[in-house]
């Protein structure tokens, strides 16, 4: 295997990312963690990442946002994770009709987080 890949995570919540960072870091890859979406769009445009994990409850709408960069040419190469609330069916089924990679929901499980991330990577 090559370099790590390089993951952007966008999550307002210390109590998600910290165990997410953790997990993808033990897995082999590089993680940035961003908390709002001025920080996001900054850090795709300096550094676009391989995968994007994105929390849908942002300071503004990370659908918006998904929607808006799902045919830019810094959509991650890997595709785009969106992360939804706990029991959030709606969120779900927009982010799967936009396109999304994966969509999985808060509390996150950490083997299912890795597994599907290296399933993502190994198409790039």
């Amino acid at each position: 295997m090559g370099d790590a890949a390089q993951i952007l995570l966008a999550e307002d919540q210390a109590s998600v990312a910290a165990p997410v960072v953790s997990w993808l870091v033990e897995a082999g890859h590089r993680v940035r963690w961003v908390r709002e979406m001025r920080e996001l769009r900054q850090a795709m445009e300096d550094d676009p990442p391989d995968l994007l994990l994105l929390d849908t409850t942002l300071d503004t709408d990370g659908l918006e946002y998904f929607q808006a960069v799902r045919f830019a040419p810094e959509h991650p190469r890997a595709g785009v994770i969106i992360l939804t609330p706990p029991g959030d069916v709606r969120t779900k089924e927009r982010a799967q009709q936009l396109g999304a990679a994966a969509v999985m929901a808060k509390p996150l499980d950490g083997d299912a987080l890795v597994a599907v991330v290296g399933d993502l990577l190994s198409m790039i």
